[in-house]
């Protein structure tokens, strides 16, 4: 085996192995590295993750040779492979203390207000940034969404198109060269990132349509979720419908991919979250335990547990090892759960609240009750979004009183209250190096704050 490149994902911590074989066939082998923190020793860790590598390469190496492949690279002798994996070793090394140095990085608690961009004339839905933090998407009543270079505070495309409020946009990460806008018109469309071109628009619908976002891996298709009851897959290559998944007894308001694409989330009014096996176009699941309508569900990082939080004042954990009843349950909040969302290892879970509080959950409890962590009080209205910082140690919400705020994870102290708009704040986003933070608000206006 013979190492090419060592690639690093930061948030939440991971790298994967560009590595040829003996039989001269290249493998990219991905490791999650959720345990590692600022006092891990490299070493034993190096070592693990090469000796893995090395294993399954072996394995491949031992396995029948198919007749297209008798010809094969002649092996590389004993000393050979000893200074291949001596270098491996190093090269390891190197990456993990690179992805520890950006772990004991201080994080970032104070923003100042770069530009406050008002090119809607109406107000805004929701926001997101690109995988760099250069350019940004903002959603609107005025039936537009804006792609926003962030570095020069400037408007690159306006993406028209939509005859009603563009209520959900989205990049297709990592690559974020294409856009996907989802419209109360009941339709999608994805657009050219670099040119602003509509590429194709996607019909089935018949109302509103609040959520849409890419296949995580493939970009090759989208899954979108509607007022009307269903949430539906689409070919983004053919515009043509894939699947219609009608098992919900009322609104869609959620749809969501694992993070390899298999599966797919869905959150209702009729109180559930569902799980669709996307290759077999089936329901896997139905989880049934909410008393009121859903207001989001999430996948925590890894997929093994999902997230729901409705306007029955709770919050609930799924394992996806026993789906019959939730793992757990947060009971707290005095009025309806507006917003969930995990931390980028999957550790914590915040929670956000009518009551015009926050809170902060540590999931890896045995208790049937989740254990709070912290509470996040000082809103003066109820606080619609709620999202973690790429290192977890800082939370960003967002309220009716006309402000977002951030405050620490574990403590629950407010750390800054980012005022200046004049209506509700209804979306927020951190860039994924958390350097940047975007507030969009009803008063028709997106603050880019660094």
């Amino acid at each position: 085996m013979s190492a090419n490149k060592i690639f690093l994902r930061y948030y939440p911590p991971g790298l994967a192995i560009n590595y040829r074989t003996t039989k001269g066939s290249e493998r990219l082998r991905h490791y999650d590295l959720l345990d590692l923190d600022s006092k891990t020793n490299i070493e034993p860790l190096a070592d693990r993750i090469l000796l893995q590598t090395l294993a399954e390469a072996e394995e491949e190496q031992a396995s029948p040779i198919e007749e297209e492949e008798k010809s094969l690279p002649t092996p590389c002798p004993a000393g050979g492979r000893v200074a291949n994996a001596q270098n491996t070793f190093s090269a390891l090394k190197q990456a993990l203390e690179k992805l520890q140095r950006k772990l004991r990085e201080p994080v970032k608690k104070k923003f100042y207000l770069h530009k406050c961009h008002n090119s809607h004339i109406l107000p805004l839905t929701n926001v997101c940034f690109d995988r760099s933090g250069e350019r940004c998407l903002t959603g609107s009543y005025d039936r537009t969404c804006h792609v926003i270079n962030t570095q020069e505070a400037e408007v690159e495309h306006i993406l028209t198109g939509h005859d009603n409020v563009v209520f959900s946009v989205g990049f297709n990460q990592p690559h974020c060269d294409k856009i996907v806008t989802g419209s109360f018109d009941g339709t999608a469309k994805v657009w050219s990132a670099s040119s602003g071109q509509n590429l194709c628009t996607f019909y089935g619908h018949t109302a509103e349509l609040v959520a849409a976002e890419f296949h995580p891996l493939h970009a090759n298709a989208i899954a979108t979720a509607s007022m009307d009851g269903t949430a539906r897959v689409y070919d983004v290559e053919t515009a043509q419908e894939l699947q219609t998944l009608t098992h919900h007894g009322a609104e869609v308001i959620a749809a969501r991919y694992n993070r390899d694409g298999q599966m797919l989330l869905t959150g209702s009014f009729d109180h559930t979250a569902a799980i669709w096996d996307v290759r077999s176009k089936s329901l896997a699941h139905q989880l049934r335990g909410h008393s009121a309508e859903l207001s989001n569900c999430v996948w925590n990082f890894s997929g093994s547990l999902i997230a729901t939080g409705s306007l029955d004042y709770t919050a609930r954990i799924w394992d996806m090892r026993r789906l019959d009843r939730e793992l757990q349950l947060a009971a707290k909040h005095s009025d309806e759960v507006l917003d969930v969302c995990f931390d980028a290892t999957g550790r914590l879970l915040a929670t956000c609240s009518s009551d015009c509080t926050a809170r902060v959950w540590n999931v890896e409890g045995s208790s049937e009750q989740l254990e709070m962590l912290s509470l996040m009080a000082g809103h003066t209205d109820e606080v619609s979004k709620v999202c973690f910082s790429p290192s977890g140690c800082m939370l960003l919400t967002a309220s009716a009183d006309n402000t977002s705020r951030l405050w620490l994870t574990d403590s629950g102290q407010c750390s800054q209250v980012l005022a200046g708009h004049e209506g509700e704040v209804f979306s927020c986003a951190y860039s994924y190096t958390g350097d940047a933070i975007l507030t969009a608000s009803k008063d028709n206006t997106c603050r880019f704050w660094r």
